[in-house]
């Protein structure tokens, strides 16, 4: 599989995180959690053939949570990342294929991620923001068994993939997080790529 996700010629190696990024380090919504929501955006989008939508979602994926200020309910952190954590890292989606007019909607994705409001169906910029919800949502089961409503899934294929989003979290509780590849690595061994 990590030779599939070549497709997105994207440098992983560039996309490592630490505690010092995130305004509040968090097992919830810190490190592990978002490089499982980047894994579930790449897989979305081979699954879905979205490829260049999902580069711009999993940039988004990137900074999604890095701006929370806590672990609770909270609908401004996605905005608050799009205007404090973007241009911090613009240069460097740039390097990886993003274009100045993507970092809007890489902004636009982080932005919705945290509200309840969908964009409507002929609004271009629907489709990496969907990957990104729902790869985010594929993420829920560290909330709780039942936290994940699969009725809020915009993707047939996001279906598909709750059992992976339930193998992914368990087999990385454990996982060493200064790599994002070994995530990617382990998606490959649970997929049998």
């Amino acid at each position: 599989m990590i030779l599939k996700y070549n497709e997105y010629n994207i440098r992983f190696a560039d996309f490592n995180l630490n505690e010092s990024q995130f305004d509040h380090p968090s097992n919830l919504h810190g490190i592990m959690h978002t490089y499982r929501v980047m894994t579930h955006v790449l897989r979305l989008g081979l699954l879905t053939g979205y490829i260049s939508e999902a580069r711009l979602a999993f940039f988004a994926a990137y900074i999604h949570d890095m701006s929370r200020k806590h672990d609770g309910y909270c609908t401004s952190h996605g905005t608050e990342a799009a205007n404090h954590k973007l241009p911090l890292y613009k240069d460097l989606f740039i390097r990886n294929g993003a274009t100045e007019p993507d970092l809007i909607i890489i902004g636009k994705a982080c932005t919705m991620h945290s509200l309840g409001k969908e964009l409507p169906p002929d609004d271009f910029q629907r489709i990496p923001v969907a990957i990104l919800k729902d790869a985010d949502a594929l993420d829920r089961i560290r909330l709780g068994a039942d936290d994940l409503d699969p009725s809020f899934l915009r993707f047939g294929e996001s279906h598909n993939c709750i059992v992976f989003g339930q193998q992914l979290y368990f087999q990385s509780i454990n996982l060493k997080s200064d790599k994002f590849e070994n995530m990617l690595r382990l998606s490959s061994q649970i997929l049998n790529l």
